[in-house]
């Protein structure tokens, strides 16, 4: 038995939908090595950064296994460009609404406080800024990938009901 092809039945809505999901990941991911805080002439990246705030300020266990996970975004976001590659569309969709949103919320968390650019410890604007805009299109099309989908299935459906099986 032949595994179908998916991305050969794919029509151009899933595969446009597909793609803005993949540059939006690529995007936030890029913008998570990029600065994201600066003291003097040092700067650190997302990952750096998410370092010096657990070993400084100690947080509380949901916080630690927050800053902790940070370190995964990377790997969460291959996974899902691998997904989508395979044709697993909506399992891909969700994991990149995910990323979207917890990559989004700690880029736009610390973007909105980027014009308080006073004392010692300052947020640079370039990761945070491009983190959340990457987030922003993962979001967007990760969604739209699960419309596009379930549209496809839809008519796919009312295709094999009406007799208008296509090979």
């Amino acid at each position: 038995m032949r595994v179908p092809d998916r991305w050969a039945s794919a029509d151009r809505t899933v595969a446009g939908w597909c793609g803005l999901t993949v540059a939006g990941l690529v995007v936030a991911a890029v913008g998570t090595f990029l600065p994201w805080l600066s003291s003097g002439s040092v700067e650190r990246d997302s990952y750096a950064a998410a370092a010096v705030i657990e070993y400084v300020f100690r947080p509380g266990p949901f916080a630690e296994f927050a800053l902790r996970a940070w370190s995964g975004v990377v790997i969460a976001t291959t996974l899902c460009v691998v997904m989508l590659a395979l044709g697993l569309w909506r399992t891909g969709a969700v994991l990149s609404a995910v990323i979207g949103l917890t990559v989004g919320t700690g880029a736009a968390l610390l973007a909105v406080h980027i014009i308080d650019a006073s004392g010692p410890v300052r947020i640079a604007p370039a990761g945070p800024v491009i983190s959340a805009t990457g987030s922003v299109l993962a979001l967007l099309g990760g969604f739209g990938l699960l419309l596009a989908t379930a549209a496809a299935r839809r008519d796919a459906r009312l295709r094999q009901q009406t007799g208008q099986v296509t090979q």
